[in-house]
């Protein structure tokens, strides 16, 4: 509930000399209204409402944004019992958005909104309010982007003006003038570094290069572990295959492991110590081979007595070669040598491998071996036969 006469103990008489102190002269018209808000107060104090209602109205008409005037009109018609009036008087101060908190606190007592106790703390929470509203208005106000297409415009202005009276200012000033415009002090990287900032600094380089060591380390650690991995890698692989070659060994199958060595192993890089222990298998098995890959070589050889298919004749002749090729490295003198060389040159003859040039020119190396170790013998015989039919371009039979 609105305590009217609560309300009007708060309006005082205004001082205009003061007034003017603190804000300086003020118009005639501002003065004569002020003049009329004092002698409404005089009137409200001997209880004539009624003539102080004129003397605000007179007020108002003189000064329209005199709100505590109409504020102290909306009073005066309640003192009389006019609440129509009052309310108007109310709402056309807080319509015009000014000096409304008043106003709207007269209204929400007449409605009975909050009892009297509560109004001087809603009154300071609205005025914080209304504060804060504003202040976040302005500041919206200021940062939004302005809409003007062309607004970056009077920025550019502005900077180059700036620089332009720099310029200005430089070439004004002259040299033995005691103001010195230094524009490298300006714009150049302080250089003063405190030094704990130098200490830290030093600690960073060293700790990075830590780093780096650290990371080259971890680099060469980690390209050795691999190597060791492949190195392992390749010798349980190479240990498999020594194993192997052992068994077939074991088993008596010399020519096999003298295969395996010669063609399908020769020319791999392999660990040192199984290289040697393959190397000396070879050569153990080597001269006990040459009888197996004789034997061999005249299986293939007989069984193409029909067919007498150049291929399977290379396949006679390679075996011929391999125990050849052994008898001659490792110089050997077994018992089947003679049979060796000439059966290995029919076969070598007929294969006609790599040419048939190169074939016969390689079966009369081997007859001429026949002749020469064995001069007297009947393979000899046979072996000179061979030779007169290469020289005089017969062919070779079966």
């Amino acid at each position: 509930m609105l305590n009217i006469k609560e309300e009007l103990s708060k309006y005082e008489l205004i001082d205009i000399k003061s007034v003017e102190e603190k804000i300086g002269i003020i118009p005639d018209d501002m003065k004569n209204a002020i003049d009329l808000y004092n002698k409404a107060l005089d009137d409200l104090k001997s209880d004539n409402e009624d003539i102080a209602i004129i003397a605000l109205k007179k007020a108002i008409a003189i000064y329209p944004a005199f709100y505590e005037a109409m504020n102290l009109m909306g009073l005066c018609y309640l003192v009389l019992g006019d609440e129509s009036n009052a309310r108007r008087m109310f709402s056309k101060v807080i319509k015009m958005d000014d000096n409304s908190l008043r106003a709207s606190e007269y209204l929400d007592k007449l409605d009975g909104k909050f009892p009297d106790g509560e109004s001087s703390n809603n009154t300071r929470q609205k005025k914080y309010k209304k504060a804060a509203v504003e202040t976040v208005s302005w500041l919206k106000s200021g940062l939004s982007p302005e809409r003007n297409s062309p607004y970056y415009i009077k920025y550019i202005l502005g900077f180059l003006l700036g620089v332009f009276a720099l310029i200005l200012v430089w070439i004004i000033v002259p040299a033995s003038s005691p103001i010195r415009i230094d524009f490298g002090s300006i714009f150049k990287k302080t250089e003063s570094v405190s030094p704990q900032v130098e200490r830290l600094e030093k600690e960073k380089n060293e700790l990075a290069d830590r780093l780096k060591d650290a990371n080259e380390a971890l680099r060469k650690a980690t390209e050795n572990e691999k190597k060791l991995q492949t190195q392992l890698e390749q010798y349980a692989y190479w240990s498999e295959i020594l194993r192997g070659l052992q068994k077939l060994e074991q088993e008596g199958k010399y020519r096999d492991v003298v295969i395996q060595i010669e063609r399908d192993l020769s020319g791999l890089e392999k660990p040192e110590d199984i290289e040697a222990e393959i190397d000396a298998l070879n050569y153990e098995c080597k001269p006990k081979a040459v009888s197996q890959f004789y034997e061999m070589g005249r299986e293939i050889y007989r069984s193409n007595a029909n067919a007498r298919s150049v291929e399977v004749y290379q396949e006679a002749a390679n075996e011929y070669r391999m125990a050849i090729s052994i008898i001659e490295e490792l110089d050997l003198k077994p018992n089947i040598l003679t049979n060796v060389y000439y059966y290995g040159g029919k076969a070598i003859a007929l294969s006609q491998h790599p040419s048939k040039e190169e074939a016969e020119k390689e079966a009369l190396h081997c007859f001429n071996v026949v002749t020469e170790v064995a001069p007297g013998s009947e393979l000899a015989s046979y072996a000179w036969g061979r030779i007169n039919d290469i020289e005089n371009g017969k062919a070779i039979k079966h």
